[in-house]
C-alpha cells in the first residue's frame, strides 16, 4: 500500500532586499523609456517650432515682395503701364515712330538711358534712341552704325564704339553721359567706358524723342536708311548719372524708382504713335520682311 506523502513547496521566499533591487530595476527601466519618449518629444516640438518660423519668415518675404512690385509697377505720372508689352517696328519707313515728351524743367547735366531691343540686321544704320532740342537734332542719339557697332552722340558730339549690337537675340543696352564730358555703355552686364565727350553744354529743355527713327531737325528730317525694325520695350530715362546699382537693376529686369525720378518710365509711358507701329503683347511675334 502506497503512502502519498505531501509534495514539498518549490515557493522561493525572496527577501526584502531583493524586493528593492527588483523594484528599483523596473523603475529604471521605466526612467529609461520615458526619459527617451521626452527627449523625442523635445526635439519634435524644436523641429516644429523651426519650420514654423522659417514658413512665417517665407510669408513675410513673399509678402514684402508683392506689396513692392505693386508699388513700382503703378503709373506714377498718368502715364500708360507697358509692363509685358512692346512696340513692333515691321516696315522700313520713314514715317513709323514713337514719339515721346520727357517732362523736366532744367537743364539736364546727367543723363541714364536704360532699354531693350531686337533686331535681325546686324549690318543696317538703326536709331534707337533720339532725343532732339529745339537748339541741337542730335542732343542724345544712341546708334546703331552700319558696321554693326554702337556709337553716341550728345549735342553733336559723336563717340564710335567697337561695341557690337547681336543681332536675332533680346539686348539689354544702358548709356549715361555727365557734363564733364564722360560717357558709358553697358551691354547685356557688360561695361564698356567711353572716354570723354567733348562738351561742357547741358542738354536744353523742351526735348523731342523719338524711337524708331533719328531727327536730323527737331521732330522731323526723318530718313528711311536710319530706320529701326525690330522690337523694343523696357525704356527708361533718368536725369542723372547712372551709379551701377540704376544699370544693375535693369539688367536683372528690376528698375527701382528709388534712383530718382523717372524721366522716362516704361510703367508709367505718355506716348503718341506714327505710321506703322504696333503694340503687342511681349510674347507676340513681331513678324518683319526678310
Amino acid at each position: 500500500m502506497k503512502i502519498f506523502q505531501p509534495m514539498k513547496s518549490s515557493v522561493t521566499i525572496v527577501s526584502s532586499d531583493t524586493k528593492d533591487n527588483i523594484y528599483m530595476v523596473l523603475n529604471t527601466g521605466k526612467s529609461q523609456h520615458t526619459g527617451r519618449a521626452w527627449s523625442i518629444l523635445r526635439a519634435l516640438v524644436v523641429v516644429l517650432g523651426l519650420l514654423c518660423v522659417l514658413l512665417l519668415i517665407g510669408i513675410i518675404v513673399l509678402l514684402t515682395k508683392k506689396t513692392r512690385d505693386k508699388t513700382t509697377m503703378l503709373p506714377t505720372n498718368g502715364g500708360q503701364n507697358m509692363q509685358d508689352q512692346k512696340f513692333c517696328f515691321p516696315r522700313h519707313t520713314d514715317t513709323s515712330y514713337v514719339k515721346i515728351t520727357p517732362d523736366y524743367e532744367d537743364p539736364l547735366t546727367h543723363v541714364t538711358l536704360c532699354m531693350r531691343y531686337k533686331t535681325k540686321y546686324s549690318r543696317k544704320q538703326q536709331s534707337l534712341f533720339s532725343l532732339a532740342t529745339y537748339s541741337t537734332d542730335n542732343a542724345f542719339l544712341l546708334f546703331i552704325e552700319r558696321t554693326g557697332k554702337f556709337s553716341l552722340t550728345v549735342n553733336a558730339f559723336e563717340i564710335y564704339t567697337d561695341v557690337v549690337s547681336p543681332p536675332d537675340q533680346w539686348n539689354s543696352v544702358c548709356a549715361s553721359w555727365s557734363v564733364c564730358g564722360e560717357a558709358h555703355l553697358w551691354l547685356n552686364d557688360k561695361s564698356f567706358d567711353l572716354g570723354k565727350i567733348s562738351t561742357r553744354r547741358n542738354i536744353r529743355t523742351k526735348p523731342i524723342v523719338l524711337i524708331g527713327q533719328e531727327q536730323d531737325t527737331y521732330g522731323n528730317n526723318l530718313d528711311i536708311a536710319q530706320c529701326f525694325v525690330g522690337e523694343v520695350n523696357d525704356i527708361y530715362l533718368w536725369g542723372h548719372e547712372g551709379p551701377t546699382a540704376v544699370v544693375t537693376e535693369f539688367m536683372w529686369m528690376k528698375p527701382s524708382p528709388s534712383h530718382g525720378k523717372f524721366l522716362i518710365s516704361w510703367r508709367a509711358l505718355n506716348y503718341t504713335l506714327s505710321g506703322h507701329v504696333l503694340v503687342m503683347s511681349s510674347t507676340t511675334v513681331c513678324n518683319h520682311p526678310a
